[in-house]
């Protein structure tokens, strides 16, 4: 059987006109819907974002019950005259069975960095352990180079492991490059009063006035005393209403691995595992992605200059997740009344603050 085709007719295609018109429109349907696709998937890094805090407030809650009491902020020395008093690990060492990071864990305890009386083979947290790491090896301790990812917000765009200087710009390496970042830090609270400090920090007196806590116009003059453990009975203003750990993404100072945010511990600046609940949240500098280091006029804006490191900082936009002592994770807002956040860090004021959704 033979086609037959009609005189004078051609198969009508697409033309030129009718095809660009078609890609225009797809076009502006891409662009109409990109925000919502991009802002679906910061939710959900959102999400992950606040369950990591929850991961790690319960293993607080789980190590708190097989050790009877909180992991110090760092295991550093006893005397701030020492030369180890900011080199020690931190407080998120300690929990890492409870995330299941037992193989990480395992690494820690056998750091291999035994040396006469220096031996940290099993017990590494002994205060100075990055500066003998640095010493002997030029390079990170076994473990403390791993990628935990409970500790790290999907929000965040900063390295995984602490930069040498190039990301500064600059040349050569810092004690502290190589070692794994993390996004959360603990709460140091307001005057040494919060859930993690450093032993130096516990065996000090300290009293601070810088805020008007009884409401009366004028600051008021508050104490600490001395202690040795953290323990659930010793949060004064209850669990729900005391911050344990929060977001705290950011750095401040330039070629300044020291102040790198690292779960693995402090090597000379504990305000990279440890924030204070006396500056504002976001640090003045609007929470939400950023470029880092920060440029001289962002340095200008922070609340204690450019050296900064106490502050939280969230990549979320208008505040920052924080997990409290008993479990739960709230989102606190960066307009937050600074002496409310001072309270909240504080575990012993007993001052119940109320509205913490």
């Amino acid at each position: 059987m033979r086609s037959t085709r009609v005189a004078g007719k051609h198969p009508k295609g697409f033309t030129l006109v009718e095809l660009l018109v078609v890609i225009a429109i797809i076009g502006i349907l891409v662009a109409l819907l990109l925000p919502a696709i991009q802002a679906a998937r910061e939710a959900a890094r959102r999400a992950q974002c606040q369950n990591n805090l929850k991961q790690i407030t319960l293993a607080l809650l789980n190590y708190h019950d097989s050790a009877k009491e909180f992991p110090r902020g760092a295991y550093t020395a006893d005397n701030k005259s020492d030369f180890a008093d900011e080199d020690g690990l931190g407080w998120a060492t300690k929990i890492l069975p409870q995330l299941e990071e037992q193989a990480v864990y395992d690494q820690l305890l056998h750091t291999g960095l035994a040396s006469g009386s220096l031996d940290f083979d099993g017990d590494p947290w002994h205060p100075g352990i990055f500066f003998i790491a640095d010493f002997k090896g030029k390079k990170p301790f076994a473990g403390g180079d791993a990628v935990v990812p409970g500790f790290l917000c999907p929000s965040v765009d900063l390295p995984t492991h602490v930069p040498d200087k190039s990301f500064w710009g600059l040349s050569g390496t810092l004690l502290g490059t190589g070692y794994g970042t993390s996004h959360y830090k603990g709460s140091r609270g307001y005057c040494d009063r919060g859930m993690f400090l450093r032993r130096s920090e516990m065996l000090l007196s300290s009293s601070c006035s810088d805020f008007d806590f009884d409401g009366d116009g004028a600051p008021d003059t508050v104490k600490k005393d001395r202690y040795t453990r953290i323990r659930i009975q010793d949060v004064l203003d209850g669990t729900s209403k005391t911050i344990a750990v929060g977001e705290a993404a950011y750095l401040a100072g330039n070629d300044k691995a020291d102040m790198f945010p690292s779960w693995v511990g402090t090597w000379g600046e504990d305000g990279n595992i440890l924030f204070k609940t006396q500056d504002v949240i976001n640090c003045n500098l609007s929470g939400g992605p950023r470029a880092f280091p920060l440029s001289p006029d962002e340095l200008s804006q922070l609340p204690g200059g450019s050296d900064q490191d106490d502050c939280t900082y969230s990549w979320h936009v208008g505040g920052a997740f924080f997990g409290f002592v008993d479990g739960s994770v709230h989102f606190l807002t960066e307009n937050l009344d600074l002496r409310t956040f001072a309270l909240l860090g504080d575990r012993m004021d007993e001052e119940i603050i109320d509205g913490i959704n």
